[in-house]
């Protein structure tokens, strides 16, 4: 065991400092924003995000026993530079929209302007919007043949050979019932067999998926009953257009593929995407 151990001299330090909590990161950004409010009750909100953001460590250099082969502490805390890759959730561009308009229908409208039952159906009405676009987050990659004694808290980490295509198909075209990686384009998962070897990739690759897009919809309409009493009901659609993203969790933000090169399912799809289209109507009384 101790030949074994001889490519770790890096360990050879005080247990005190396998769980200590260090790291440093770097976030650079360009970020716009512009506010408008238009006459006739429109409002407008938009702003774009550019950004990249490095770190040695997600919440810890050395990750506990439940999450040290994951995305955090895969790698010796006294190896901090080896740690160094992107952030998880490290999206380069962000665009979003949000506005308000007051619809021109009813009393004092453009259109249908007159009073009594009409102006009580058509009238009062406020549609909003929030629109969202942005980049994929990246994938991580790990081997499951693993054979680095688990007292050193290192996940094995392959990496992309020299000239290969990580990608098996387009994400343009994209069918889920094939791997959307391809496995010979990794670190041979045989190399993992050797108790010395843990790989040579990063942490977080720069390997990315499937951009995102949300559309939030909701209509609002305010009926006065009394002097004192008003009637207000909402109807709300959370993604209006039905559009589905590769995600685990069922929001934008986790992997929806198996990353596991040692897998025999490496590169499918696991069958989670983002939420489907919600719609939801509610009323209240204020008084």
């Amino acid at each position: 065991m101790a030949q074994a151990l001889l490519p770790f001299p890096q360990y050879c330090g005080e247990i005190q400092g396998l769980n200590e909590n260090a790291g440093s990161s770097i976030y650079h950004s360009f970020q716009l924003k512009t506010e408008r409010r238009f006459a006739r009750g429109t409002f407008l909100l938009a702003s774009y995000t550019l950004q990249k953001g490095i770190t040695t460590g997600t919440d810890h250099t050395q990750g506990d026993a439940l999450t040290w082969s994951g995305a955090s502490g895969v790698i010796s805390p006294f190896e901090r530079n080896r740690n160094r890759a992107l952030f998880v959730d490290d999206v380069p561009q962000t665009l979003s929209f949000a506005w308000v308009q007051e619809l021109p229908f009813g009393r004092g409208k453009t259109f249908l302007n007159s009073g009594g039952a009409l102006d009580k159906l058509v009238g009062g009405w406020t549609m909003s919007n929030v629109f969202r676009a942005s980049s994929a987050i990246p994938f991580f990659f790990r081997s499951g043949n693993c054979n680095v004694p688990g007292q050193f808290r290192t996940g094995c980490i392959p990496s992309v050979l020299p000239g290969a295509n990580p990608f098996a198909q387009s994400t343009d075209n994209f069918d889920p019932n094939q791997p959307l990686f391809d496995v010979d384009a990794f670190t041979p998962v045989s190399a993992f067999d050797d108790v010395t070897f843990y790989g040579d990739g990063p942490r977080v690759s720069n390997i990315r998926g499937f951009a995102y897009q949300n559309h939030d919809f909701s209509l609002k309409k305010n009926v006065p009953i009394t002097e004192r009493l008003v009637f207000a009901i909402t109807v709300e659609f959370f993604n209006l257009w039905n559009w589905h993203k590769f995600s685990a969790s069922g929001q934008f933000g986790d992997n929806a593929f198996d990353t596991d090169i040692a897998s025999e399912d490496f590169g499918l799809w696991n069958g989670t995407v983002t939420n489907p289209r919600n719609i939801q109507i509610g009323g209240r009384i204020s008084w």
